[in-house]
């Protein structure tokens, strides 16, 4: 398993039993696709105020995230910040950038509870 795979796992934890969590994906249903140079593809449903996490590529996600994989692992932990890597064009998002803000807050709470 990657190391951004583990990240990704303790995180799905962190946001299966954190109310605040479930209250920031309240009405929210997307598919996250995460790829990019040396990324093992993964994706994210957001359904029924979970966060689940899956290996692969989804047929029809509704924003793709492209980013090498320094910079999709610093995201997640905390050690890049997303719009200063999207302003760079280290990161790539394909879809309605909102879904992308809204996803940022949603890692921020669980890195929050993560501490």
């Amino acid at each position: 398993m990657s190391e951004i795979m583990g990240h990704l796992k303790k995180m799905e934890e962190v946001a299966a039993s954190s109310e605040d969590v479930t209250a920031e994906l309240e009405g929210w249903e997307r598919v996250l696709q995460f790829q990019g140079e040396g990324v093992d593809p993964f994706y994210i449903t957001i359904k029924d105020n979970k966060l689940t996490v899956s290996e692969g590529t989804h047929d029809s996600p509704d924003l793709t995230m492209e980013a090498n994989y320094e910079t999709m692992l610093g995201m997640l932990t905390g050690e890049v910040d997303a719009t200063s890597a999207y302003m760079s064009g280290d990161l790539k998002v394909i879809g309605a950038l909102p879904d992308a803000v809204k996803f940022r807050t949603v890692i921020e709470i669980i890195r929050d509870e993560m501490e």
